[in-house]
């Protein structure tokens, strides 16, 4: 009985932080759908590209019905997603003109799905663990939440696959140079094992490098946008790479290599192939059990 309620005050106190997440998501994508449905549209450009430390902020122009002209900052990200001259859509407040969003599903959705998927995985976990409190087929409960593990992985993967494929398929080409490789550095916390044998756990310096490209439309736009970062790069600066790019967006392009276009989406699908095949493995010995246990019955 101890453990049962150790698991369940684990699964209340999961819940409860998986539960403030999601509806945190939930409310981000309620503040996006307030724009669609009661701002007013027009069509802008980029008029700038702001780059301060290691965020870019697009600067806006438009016009509002009246014949103002707005030129209004959006929030800085951490890579360029616009270049100078990219025509936009923006969803303005009537009441307040420089209350805007750029009409993107990346600016008006993608936060709040991460955020509720990620609430949502933390409430699947906390479900996991009140099941287990109700002394659950343990199998059985892991056999589920690897099924919504693995059916998620599926999900993404085929959706950046087919962003991958559109962006191959309908993009145009471009000789881009390497400007820079950017480096990132953050603290992770890693064990090793120390000299008396037993585990150590200790900070460590994780090193991100991204390579920074710019390249030159045929119309005369110049371009900047980062490669996939990683521990590690082949490239070094005034490396020349092939790059496909978003004509009617050029700010959206990718190095035309594995590792940038087709990485991301294999990795998603790897992940959903392993749970899927640990969902396959777990039925399968659980059958086996089954099929055991009858023929030893008398």
């Amino acid at each position: 009985m101890a453990i049962d309620a150790s698991w369940r005050r684990i699964a209340l106190v999961i819940l409860g932080i998986g539960s403030l997440i999601a509806a945190g998501g939930v409310l981000m994508g309620l503040s996006s759908l307030r724009y669609v449905l009661l701002g007013e549209r027009a069509d802008g450009v980029v008029a700038e590209v702001v780059r301060e430390g290691g965020l870019y902020a697009p600067v806006v122009r438009f016009r509002l019905p009246d014949g103002e002209s707005l030129e209004v900052r959006e929030l800085g990200s951490g890579a360029p997603d616009f270049s100078v001259g990219d025509a936009v859509t923006v969803l303005y407040l009537p009441e307040s003109p420089h209350d805007f969003r750029v009409d993107t599903f990346e600016r008006l959705w993608l936060v709040p799905v991460v955020v509720a998927g990620f609430g949502g995985f933390c409430l699947m976990f906390g479900a996991v663990a009140w099941a287990l409190s109700h002394n659950a087929d343990l199998a059985l409960v892991g056999e589920r939440a690897f099924t919504v593990v693995s059916l998620s992985a599926l999900f993404i993967g085929v959706f950046v696959l087919w962003s991958a494929v559109d962006l191959y398929a309908g993009g145009g080409r471009a000789r881009g140079t390497v400007a820079e490789i950017r480096e990132s550095r953050s603290m992770v916390a890693e064990e090793v094992t120390g000299p008396g044998g037993g585990a150590v756990r200790r900070d460590a310096v994780s090193i991100t490098f991204v390579p920074v490209v710019r390249f030159t439309t045929p119309e005369g736009r110049e371009v900047e946008f980062h490669g996939r970062g990683g521990s590690e790069t082949a490239l070094a600066p005034g490396d020349v790479v092939n790059v496909v790019y978003d004509r009617n967006r050029p700010g959206r392009a990718r190095i035309m290599s594995f590792t940038d276009l087709w990485l991301p989406a294999a990795t998603f699908f790897v992940v959903a192939m392993f749970f899927g095949l640990a969902v396959r493995l777990s039925r399968w010995n659980r059958r086996r059990a089954t099929s055991r246990s009858s023929r030893s019955i008398p």
